[in-house]
């Protein structure tokens, strides 16, 4: 009997087409896919509704605190008065309750100053939207010619996201007659590259000290932000360097 030798059959077996099943199979998919999607974005939006709490908490406390102040100087005012009336008067006792007052309206002064800023991240008015420099502060230090800024930046309404980019801070003035622009790293030990790296959802400082050459007169300070992305923006102020910081 003649034995037929070759290659290995396979076994096949038949199933049954049903394209009800792939569709089924496709919308299973579909909807795993866009429930993983919808958590992601909910649980973003959780995280930025907190953040949002955690500000309007902040600014709350403060304002209680401006009102307690104030309620604190009338009291102190109140006090002064009867005093004077009676003629009972201790000028010694007096002029601390008079410092006492001078005191209490400068930090509510500062407080008033923190709920305007809290306001503006929050409450922004008319085209006052996206990336600001909010505050540029410098102040002398014990050393002649060292001096510490502050620059606040802040990402008004539409901080649902971090913002990130470069603040490139410049200060100008003359040298021997001539006009001179010298950037931050040249005179901040602490940095290295032409702009400042930031990155944040609502608001943040840049701050450090700088030491000025003897022989070089400020007249401005320049900052510049340059922010990164699909929507990048760009910043700039200027301000004039006052008599009372040079």
């Amino acid at each position: 009997m003649a034995v037929v030798k070759g290659s290995t059959q396979e076994r096949l077996s038949l199933v049954r087409y049903d394209p009800w099943q792939r569709f089924l199979h496709g919308v299973y998919f579909l909807l795993f896919t866009a429930a993983v999607a919808g958590g992601c974005f909910f649980a973003g939006q959780y995280a930025s509704l907190n953040e949002r709490r955690v500000l309007v908490a902040e600014r709350d406390q403060l304002l209680e605190q401006v009102v307690a102040s104030d309620q604190e100087i009338r009291g102190f005012n109140q006090r002064v008065g009867a005093l004077e009336k009676g003629g009972q008067v201790d000028r010694q006792a007096a002029e601390g309750i008079r410092q006492t007052v001078k005191s209490l309206k400068a930090q509510i002064a500062t407080l008033e100053e923190e709920v305007s800023f809290y306001k503006g991240i929050m409450a922004p008015s008319g085209q006052d939207k996206g990336l600001r420099i909010s505050k540029i502060d410098i102040q002398p230090l014990d050393h002649a010619s060292k001096f510490r800024y502050s620059i606040m930046m802040t990402q008004v309404a539409d901080n649902s996201s971090y913002i990130k980019g470069l603040a490139a801070v410049n200060f100008v003035g003359r040298e021997a007659g001539k006009r001179k622009i010298i950037p931050l790293r040249e005179l901040d030990d602490q940095v290295n590259e032409l702009g400042v790296k930031f990155s944040f959802r609502y608001f943040q400082e840049v701050a450090g000290e700088v030491s000025l050459p003897a022989n070089f007169k400020v007249e401005q300070v320049q900052v510049v932000l340059q922010s990164s992305g699909s929507k990048a923006q760009r910043v700039e102020e200027t301000i004039e360097w006052s008599q009372k910081d040079a």
